[in-house]
């Protein structure tokens, strides 16, 4: 394993998207590039045929600490080892991973697994985009289908909009009110900022919005790379909420991906499959949203930690994580992943 050449780093984008998971948009340049104005210092680095992102923080009194999002972009576990032999030569006290592999696989030894999932999408629904669209509308179910027609009946409208100072301030009030109905931890402006910027600008991210006669009832922001796309952010207002524009947001944009022969587009988290009907699991009212698109939950194997040097590993899942977080909250105004 060794740095990516400055050649490579040009060109690092097509090496993620070639790599044999597929690609993922947490690995992409401009992910680093955002992570790097927060608090974290990108690291290109490849392995025979696999690119791969490493983020590290430097942890006080513990030493160096990776974090790979959504990676290595491995395809199974027997991968995984051939590169944690080589993981194992860093010199962080532990790298965390997680990797798409499909829940059920075996991470092996030197892992543990990490006390948190980070990525939202540890369990997801993906819509597959391979078939023709009249067979992905058939494929919805039928309370969704109707909700997109219903829409479009009254006049809601779709489409892509410039990643501009005055789209991120209307998408950021999106996400706000939708923050202040569901209670979640939002990040600040700055933050989305840079990532809905930096994604734009690279060709990696796009911003839509859905509106009813001149007003913006919904907004999403989707990543993709290679074959995979990603339901990063979104947020909608309360008001005309019996237009159901969501859901003919989606659908544009599952057309708008098709059309640039993307494979799969990833909602962005749901419950595991065994809470998807538990009423009382705080992401139950998303699940029924996102399962109408298809029912089918993807479950992966999660966030697993490479531990390298133990006397300092255990210092940190015995504080020393909570004591960094609780560092970025108060100091810092900010998450810590």
């Amino acid at each position: 394993m060794r740095e990516a050449t400055a050649e490579e780093l040009a060109k690092w984008n097509e090496l993620v998207a070639a790599n044999p998971d597929g690609g993922n948009v947490l690995q992409a340049r401009a992910f680093g590039e955002v992570k790097s104005r927060h608090g974290w210092q990108a690291k290109h680095l490849v392995f025979e045929n696999i690119a791969i992102l490493a983020l590290q923080r430097e942890i006080l009194g513990l030493g160096k600490f990776w974090y790979i999002p959504k990676g290595p972009g491995v395809k199974d576990t027997v991968q995984l080892q051939r590169l944690a032999a080589k993981l194992k030569k860093t010199d962080a006290f532990a790298v965390r991973i997680d990797p798409e592999i499909k829940k059920g696989g075996v991470v092996g030894s030197g892992f543990e697994r990490a006390p948190h999932d980070i990525q939202y999408n540890i369990a997801t629904v993906i819509v597959d985009l391979a078939p023709s669209e009249d067979e992905i509308l058939a494929s919805f179910k039928q309370k969704t289908r109707y909700n997109i027609r219903l829409a479009e009946k009254k006049g809601v409208k779709v489409e892509t909009v410039e990643t501009n100072p005055e789209s991120i301030k209307q998408m950021y009030s999106l996400m706000q009110s939708t923050q202040r109905r569901a209670g979640f931890y939002l990040r600040d402006k700055a933050y989305f900022t840079d990532f809905w910027q930096l994604h734009a600008n690279s060709g990696t991210g796009q911003m839509f919005f859905a509106s009813y006669e001149g007003k913006v009832l919904a907004g999403a922001f989707v990543t993709y790379l290679g074959s995979a796309a990603l339901y990063k952010d979104g947020g909608s207002v309360r008001e005309h909420s019996e237009l159901q524009a969501p859901y003919l947001l989606q659908w544009e944009i599952t057309k708008w991906l098709k059309a640039r022969s993307v494979k799969e587009y990833d909602l962005h988290g749901t419950p595991p499959a065994d809470q998807i009907d538990n009423p009382n699991h705080p992401l139950s009212g998303l699940a029924r949203f996102k399962t109408g698109f298809n029912p089918s939950i993807s479950e992966f194997i999660g966030t697993y930690d490479l531990v390298l040097n133990t006397a300092s590993y255990r210092l940190w899942r015995a504080f020393g994580e909570r004591l960094a977080a609780a560092y970025e909250i108060r100091a810092k105004k900010r998450l810590f992943y």
